[in-house]
Order: structure tokens, then sequence, then C-alpha cells
């Protein structure tokens, strides 16, 4: 008998890490509705893209596609291929998944040409679920792990480069370019600080590969509306928020998801094991390659912009606030793993608190799902496929997780029947389709006027003459919409949402 030949991936080291990607994607999949502010947002605006030309849902009668509008592109153009395989909502979530669990396969990567110890990736788990990821801001989470990737590619095309190296690393940063302008300004300084600046002969093949992605800055900075805004906005005066308050605030903004003390917990066991390897790789040998002691440049940077960089960047929101949960996945990197058994005993910590963090995760994400999203399902069921959906979210808040999970729960209509859903972004210069002339919502549709700005937070102050006759249906969490006679009457009453159809 001829003996079966193990494929050449399939060894123990790459099954454990790929069982470490698994336990950290768990929160992507292990309830229907993750309690993410802006996710059903994301996935309302793959479903567009997948099926605009799908007469059920009838979006080509309110929108035009503008894919271009916006630069982090790459993940509604996955979410649609996906879909064609596994559907919208499944589409999302192998989104996700691709943030938490490719994170640390691609940190492991990095670590890899680094020549350091890949035992370290273990170490980012415990911080994925962070502000910017509750907040439900996709294609920026998704943009994480291409960062690592395209560093990896980077350091090894310096090394030896070869057509095969220029040609991945182009394409990495032609990816990362499509997911996020975050994305790619990080992948930025971290090429610019491992590059081989004292090798002068090797910097024309060294930085040939990303010549393509740099001229679509250029093309992106030069003709679109959101990139002309945003490199605008840094030539005028950036006032950042006031050092104390931004000190005290750093907190909010890295790892605090839950109402309860569980999350500031992981914070602090991460904090001791970062002070913990530090301390015990001292006197190690170190076999990293000189690149790679430039790379610790890179967390530092993001924590000198946290303090320097304006709360907004022009159509940017939450601009210096992202740089927290960068700065904690970005130093995993820098780091150096202990040697010997300090290094087995510093691997089982790791093991320990990234499942700690993930189960814990996983216990609020499943007390949400259970006690609070309540009959979704069956309100979106009661809404005729193509219709307007107006959502009036009285109630965007949660026991369990912080922020505002419910903030844009009238996209899981878009997602399910189509049709045009208040609030969207649909009217702002940075989104991949655009309301048809004469199909902007009220007050706009006469004029094509833009929604009034923070239209979804304040949903006592829509009046009336704005949602009817316009809307055919008003989805209502919490108490606080009372239409007149002859306006609205309820289709659909359960414990914790309404529906309302036009008279």
């Amino acid at each position: 008998m001829r003996a079966v030949r193990r494929p050449p991936w399939l060894t123990l080291a790459n099954l454990f890490y790929l069982g470490v990607a698994v336990l950290a994607s768990a929160p992507a999949w292990i309830v229907k509705y993750p309690p993410l502010q802006d996710m059903p947002f994301h996935a309302a605006t793959i479903r567009v893209i997948h099926s605009f030309g799908d007469a059920t849902f009838g979006f080509s009668r309110f929108f035009d596609l503008s894919l271009f509008s916006t630069q982090y592109v790459l993940y509604y153009l996955l979410g649609s291929g996906l879909s064609y395989v596994v559907g919208v909502k499944l589409a999302n979530v192998l989104l996700m998944s691709a943030y938490l669990g490719g994170t640390p396969l691609a940190i492991r990567q990095l670590l890899r040409a680094m020549g350091k110890d890949e035992r370290l990736s273990i170490l980012v788990v415990p911080v994925l679920v962070n502000v910017m990821f509750t907040f439900g801001l996709m294609p920026f989470v998704l943009g994480i792990p291409f960062i690592f990737l395209g560093l990896a590619a980077a350091l090894r095309h310096f090394e030896r480069p070869t057509r095969r190296t220029a040609i991945v690393l182009g394409l990495l940063a032609l990816a990362l370019f499509f997911s996020h302008v975050f994305a790619f300004f990080m992948f930025g300084v971290g090429f610019a600080l491992m590059f081989p600046w004292p090798r002068v002969e090797r910097w024309l093949v060294s930085a040939a590969p990303v010549a393509p992605a740099l001229l679509l800055v250029v093309w992106w900075t030069k003709t679109s509306k959101a990139g002309q805004a945003s490199f605008g906005a840094l030539k005028g005066p950036l006032e950042h928020v006031p050092y104390g308050q931004a000190l005290s605030g750093a907190q909010q903004w890295m790892l605090d998801v839950f109402r309860d003390d569980t999350d500031e917990v992981v914070v602090i066991a991460f904090g001791v094991l970062v002070v913990a390897i530090a301390g015990l790789s001292s006197g190690s040998i170190d076999r990293s390659k000189p690149a790679a002691r430039w790379y610790g440049l890179l967390p530092a940077l993001c924590v000198a912009l946290y303090f320097l960089m304006p709360g907004d960047l022009g159509p940017v929101w939450l601009f210096a606030q992202r740089f927290p949960s960068l700065a904690l996945i970005s130093l995993v990197p820098a780091l150096r793993m202990p040697s010997g058994a300090r290094g087995w005993v510093t691997t089982a910590a790791m093991l320990a608190l990234a499942a700690h963090a993930t189960v814990n995760t996983c216990k609020h994400f499943i007390e949400f799902q259970n006690e609070e999203v309540g009959d979704i399902d069956a309100a979106v069921a009661a809404i005729e496929p193509g219709k307007r959906t107006a959502g009036l979210i009285f109630d965007s808040g949660s026991r369990v997780m912080n922020w505002a999970p419910f903030l844009h729960y009238v996209s899981w209509v878009q997602v399910e029947k189509g049709g045009l859903v208040q609030f969207s972004y649909a009217d702002w210069a940075h989104w991949p389709f655009h309301y048809k002339r004469g199909q902007f919502p009220p007050p706009g549709t006469a004029t094509d006027a833009p929604t009034r700005k923070r239209w979804e937070w304040t949903p006592e102050q829509v009046p009336m003459s704005e949602l009817y006759p316009y809307y055919d249906y008003v989805l209502v969490r919490g108490a606080g919409f009372r239409p007149p006679p002859g306006t609205f009457h309820s289709v659909f009453r359960g414990e914790r949402w309404t529906v309302f159809a036009r008279d």
C-alpha cells in the first residue's frame, strides 16, 4: 500500500494556531445578532450591492451605485462575493471571523518574518473584542489582519526579492488601500520603519511593488470628495482633546465594552502579562532580525497620535479614538518571548487569558441575544419587501453592553426585505450607494438635501411630517411613537419591537 502523504501545511503547529483562530472568532458566530452598533449597517450595504439588480428588493428604484465613492470598499465587495455562496448574513459573519481569527494568524506570519517566536500571536486574542469592534466599524477592523500580512510580505520581499514576493506584496498593498485608510496608514508606517534604508541599491526593487497603491492614494485624495475632505482637514489646525481628559478616557476607547467590570479585568490581566513578558525575556538571546527593532516604533506612534490628533477628521468619525486599540494590537509583535521553561509558562498564561476573554465575551453576547434582542425577526417579517421603512429607536441602549447596540437595527429590514430605510448614510459622500435625485427622505425629498445630523440618535425630534406619507412602515423600539389617527396603525406589536404601517 502507498503511504498517504500529508499535505505540507497540515502540521501540528498549524492546526494549533488554527484552533486559536477558531477560538478567537467565536463571538462572530456564537449568536445570531452580535451587539455591534454599526454592524447591521454594513450588512445592509453588502445586501444593496449584492442584490442591486434584484427587483424583489427594489434598490434600483431608490439608489444609484457609486462603489468607489468610498475608499474602504473591500469589505462590501468581499461580502457580496461570499453572498453568492453563503448568503448576506453568513457572509457578514465570515468577514467578522476573518478579523477575529485572522488577526492572530496574520501576526503569527509577521513574527515568523521577523525571526521572533510565533507563540506571541496568542496574546492578541484578548484585545480583539475592543471598543471599535463593538462599535461595529467592520471595514476598519477587517483591515487590521491585512496590516500584519502586508508587513510580513514586505519583510520577506526586502530580504529576498522575487517576482512572487513582489506580486504578493503589491496585491496586499492594494487590499490594504481598499480595506481602510487607517489600515493603509499603519502598513505604510511599518513599511517605512522596516525598509532597508542602509542598502541604497535595494531601494527601487523594495519599493516598486507598493507603487500602484501609492498612485491610488493620490487618485483618491485628488478625485473623491471623501479623500479631499479628509486630507483637507489635515491642513487646518488640529485641535486635540486636552491631555488630561485624553489620558483619563484612554480605557474608554480600548476595551470598555461591557457594563460590568469583566472587561476591565481583561485589560488589567493583559497589562500584567505584557509587563511579565518584558521582564521574563530579559537575558534571553534576541534572535529577531534587525528590521524588527524599528517595528517597535509603530505602537509608540499610535499612543502619540491618540493624544495629538482630533476626535474627528473631516468625514472620518472617531479619528484619535481608534489609536488605543491599534496600539494594543500592534504592541504584540514588538514584544520578545521568554525562552525555555519561562516561555512555556508564558504560553500557558496567554492561552488562559485568551480563553477567559473569549468565553467572557461569548457569555455577554449570549445574554444580550437571549434577554434584550427580542422578536426582531417577527417584526421584520411583518414588513413587505421593497418598501420604505423608518426606524425610531427610542431604546437603543443595553444593560449588557456599553454604547448603543440597537441604534441601526432598522438596517436588518434592508438586509431581509430591501427597499429604503432610515437612518442611512446614502446621502453621505463616502458611501458606496447614494439616493437617486428626488428620492431623498424628508425633509429633503424636493431639494435633495441631506438628513439632519444625528437623526438616528434623536427619534423624539422626528416630526410626523417627515414620516407621513413618505414611509410605508415605521419600526419602533421603546416608547415614544404615538401616530395621530389616519397616519399609521400597528401591524405587529411584540415585547420589544412594534411595526406601524401607513394608513
